[in-house]
């Protein structure tokens, strides 16, 4: 996930920060299954879900120099949405022990009236540290952060976690304003889909 800092204002330790996010899905894919689907014995059966590319707004609220250091927390909203795109699924029927492939596309899924869309609403607790100090207005960060992702359409709730770097560009001498940009790979269990079958996010 991509994020553009398109407005935030400190002042002293308290900081607020509005974003924009473009959010890159991989391929999410199931784990392995093996039982009775509509009375068949299955085994291996494996999804590979691709969706598409999404833009969102955010918000972050937090404070920096804790204890006088480089780190700062934040609390983060955020709420993506997953565009379907086309479903990859492998398996194995014991009734005759052959392998089965097939791709499930988006016109497939409305000629049958399925939405298979998930919206999500995360919220993260984010811990960075700012190497400030090296440059006058530009600061690069680290950070790391762990929340919860409440998946729409599928009603599930999973832990999540994330990894960013990034930077900051102070705008005036005061350094109450600035930019910046925040890439952020977020990692997930999934919600579980009828039958058993558990994505990875």
């Amino acid at each position: 996930m991509l994020s553009l800092s398109f407005f935030s204002q400190a002042e002293n330790r308290f900081y607020i920060q509005g974003q924009t996010n473009t959010v890159m899905p991989g391929d999410v894919d199931s784990k392995t299954f093996s039982g009775t689907l509509d009375d068949v014995a299955i085994s291996n059966l494996k999804a590979s879900f691709d969706f598409d590319n999404s833009t969102t707004v955010g918000i972050e609220i937090g404070f920096k120099n804790i204890y006088d250091t480089n780190f700062r927390a934040g609390l983060q909203y955020i709420a993506p949405e997953f565009e379907f795109n086309k479903l990859d699924v492998s398996a194995t029927a014991t009734i005759d022990g052959t392998n089965y492939n097939a791709t499930y596309s988006r016109s497939d899924a409305a000629n049958d009236g399925l939405n298979l869309d998930i919206d999500a609403k995360m919220l993260f607790l984010n811990v960075y540290y700012d190497f400030s100090g090296y440059w006058d207005t530009f600061v690069p960060f680290l950070g790391m952060g762990a929340g919860i992702a409440d998946y729409k359409g599928v009603d599930a709730r999973e832990p999540a976690v994330a990894g960013m770097v990034g930077f900051k560009k102070y705008i005036g001498d005061d350094k109450q304003l600035y930019f910046g940009h925040k890439s952020t790979y977020t990692r997930s269990s999934g919600p579980e889909l009828d039958g058993g079958l558990k994505l990875k996010m």
